[in-house]
């Protein structure tokens, strides 16, 4: 998998979910400094944190969230940390399966917790 820097819309949406995320608080992250790299996820958006471990590992969910897409299907978003309490993943997922067609541009688009039919 190619690294490479976050995407305009997915610093909007990292750091919406970093101001809501619960238990963990690593103080300021300089999202235009993180790499990562896309998931094999069927284009609905998913991506690895570069962090240099071997072997990092789910370690739990600190932030939930929604948006949606320009077709109105919702999209799921989970972030992730390892084991170790560092970044690991952003999940993405429309909730149909289909590929997404845009990121969220407007903070105000990123709703809190899972999609439930809105």
């Amino acid at each position: 998998m190619k690294e490479g820097p976050l995407e305009d819309g997915e610093i909007l949406i990292l750091s919406v979910l970093l101001v809501r995320a619960t238990g963990w608080n690593r103080g300021p992250v300089d999202l235009t400094a993180l790499r990562v790299s896309d998931m094999d996820d069927g284009g609905m958006g998913s991506l690895r944190f570069a962090s240099g471990k071997i072997r990092p590992r789910y370690g739990r969910t600190i932030a939930e969230g929604w948006f949606k897409d320009i077709d109105g299907i919702p999209v799921a978003l989970a972030l992730y940390v390892d084991r170790e309490d560092d970044l690991f993943e952003l999940d993405s997922w429309k909730v149909d399966f289909t590929s997404r067609l845009r990121l969220s541009h407007d903070e105000a688009d990123v709703r809190d917790g899972p999609p439930s039919g809105n």
